[in-house]
């Protein structure tokens, strides 16, 4: 469990110790050492806080998710917007809480990612005020999970044989996801649909930049 302020910390990690079939296995104050806290304890489920010293949670989910077999990884944060959610939701987290949700909800949270394949868009939680955030929308709009990867390595530069061979996928797979946000995000080729998902936050600066 990571986050920089110690008492929302330690008073989160003794909620769920009340729960018999939860064991918190360490606790972190920025994401640097919850990537290497992870490296150690091999956690089945690792909770991160957004904004942290050191390193953020958009750094710190993507050397988690490195790790084999990577933890499923749980977002819990004030900052409630549909745009961070499907940032964070893209680069693989399993789930997305606000912190004014219930310890019941943290708790169910933890159970329920900890059964499920990382990254997965299928089974993929998110519990936020009803006023920030649409699920409705979110499920019947967005693009997909694998549809989200393929244009963050699109809008890189990659071209289809390249996302092929870095997703293990085929060309045809690659084009078929392709054409299917095309015509959600409602434009006619590759240039315009990465200006478009960056403009309406379906791409980050994040999503395009190099991997080190």
């Amino acid at each position: 469990m990571a986050d920089d302020h110690a008492m929302v910390r330690e008073g989160m990690a003794e909620m769920l110790s009340l729960n018999e079939d939860i064991e918190v296995v360490g606790q972190a104050g920025d994401g640097r050492e919850a990537v290497e806290l992870a490296k150690e304890a091999r956690p089945d489920v690792v909770i991160l806080d957004v904004e942290m010293p050191v390193m953020g949670a958009q750094a710190a989910l993507k050397r988690v998710l490195e790790l084999s077999p990577p933890p499923k990884v749980v977002i819990v944060t004030v900052f409630a917007n549909q745009c961070l959610v499907r940032e964070l939701l893209g680069l693989g987290a399993s789930a997305f809480l606000t912190k004014n949700a219930s310890s019941q909800d943290l708790a169910a949270t933890v159970r329920s990612v900890a059964h499920v394949s990382p990254g997965d868009p299928d089974n993929v939680t998110v519990t936020m005020p009803r006023e920030d955030f649409d699920a409705e929308e979110l499920v019947e709009s967005s693009l997909s999970g694998r549809e989200l990867q393929i244009l963050r390595l699109a809008a890189r530069g990659m071209g289809n044989k390249e996302v092929a061979n870095t997703l293990h996928l085929s060309e045809t797979t690659v084009k078929r996801n392709l054409s299917n946000v095309y015509g959600k995000l409602e434009v006619n080729s590759r240039g315009e649909a990465v200006s478009k998902a960056i403009s309406e936050g379906w791409v980050s600066s994040w999503d395009i930049a190099k991997d080190e």
